[in-house]
């Protein structure tokens, strides 16, 4: 657990900043899962195309789900063949988590065997989505959502079945988080995908938005002189996105108030995923600017200060100017 905590904020910047804030039953379960996730996403994406061939990368992703699955008590072999793609990671952070997948191992064996249960059922529909993923196209909203849902949704059913494992819930909240998990999810992914569409189209050779449907092409995207083209799509991208806001308060409003360290988590993140959506909305700078958009160090305290009032003001304000 020493480990866990220590590597969170090298890996993730926002998830440092909320994860701390849960409760503590939940606290832990949820760290671990989170770099249980990681760890496979490390394998999917992180790993230059040049330096593993598909087949490989696709076996290594199961040989993370392996590591994972409770029953596996012969953990040495998989420890082995993922820490000795360490190097192949990008990043300093990303090489520690692979070359310690043991430690991680051995924390997940500290959590209820019920917890176990459902961290490793959502790991194994994360692998498989992300597998589809790693060759088929997005190229409609659909399809976009069926990859949202992989990457990140899957990340909400966790956070819900834990959740509902850990406090009694009356029936109707219960059946409106199971009912709106998944747009939750995908709302924050969504977020990601448009702020990074420059980086990834410089830098991967793969992206994630429908062009077919948006009707633009990856060289329209970048090219000032198809801007009108090219923000059109970016428009249909925010406005996607903005269709999610009314589930991410239905959920949140569905929380029991036993859960208020969870609350102030998803209230934080989502805040932040509203903000951050406002200053990419119309904003030509996602498709032309020199640097990534993001929200102003000022905005950025006031939504810590308050992350309940910021999620609030947020949904409002996009949601009346929609």
């Amino acid at each position: 657990m020493d480990f866990c905590k220590a590597i969170l904020s090298e890996v993730s910047r926002s998830f440092a900043l909320t994860i701390p804030m849960l409760d503590k039953d939940i606290y832990k379960p949820v760290l671990i899962t989170y770099l249980q996730d990681r760890l496979l996403d490390n394998f999917e994406d992180e790993i230059r195309e040049d330096d593993i061939t598909l087949a490989e990368r696709k076996e290594m992703m199961d040989e993370v789900v392996k590591l994972f699955k409770p029953d596996n008590m012969k953990i040495e072999d998989s420890v082995s063949r993922i820490s000795d793609y360490a190097h192949l990671m990008p990043e300093e952070g990303l090489k520690k988590l692979t070359t310690n997948a043991g430690k991680l191992r051995k924390a997940y064996d500290s959590l209820a065997d019920g917890i176990k249960e459902i961290s490793y059922k959502w790991l194994q529909e994360m692998n498989l989505g992300m597998q589809k993923y790693l060759t088929a196209e997005v190229r409609n909203f659909t399809e976009l959502d069926e990859y949202c849902y992989y990457v990140a949704g899957t990340v909400g059913g966790f956070l819900t079945e834990t959740i509902l494992f850990k406090r009694e819930l009356e029936e109707k909240k219960r059946n409106l988080l199971l009912a709106k998990y998944k747009s939750a999810g995908l709302f924050l992914q969504k977020i990601n995908l448009i702020r990074d569409i420059k980086k990834d189209v410089e830098n991967r050779e793969k992206n994630f938005w429908p062009l077919e449907e948006l009707r633009v092409s990856v060289d329209d995207l970048l090219n000032p002189t198809k801007e009108t083209k090219a923000m059109q799509a970016l428009r249909l991208m925010i406005n996607d996105v903005k269709d999610h806001i009314p589930d991410l308060i239905d959920y949140y409003e569905a929380l029991p108030d036993s859960l208020a360290g969870y609350k102030k988590f998803f209230a934080m993140n989502n805040a932040l995923g509203l903000a951050t959506l406002g200053v990419l909305d119309n904003n030509r700078k996602v498709l032309y600017g020199k640097k990534p958009v993001k929200v102003s160090k000022l905005r950025f305290f006031s939504i810590i200060k308050s992350p309940e009032k910021a999620f609030y003001k947020g949904s409002k304000l996009l949601t009346d100017n929609f």
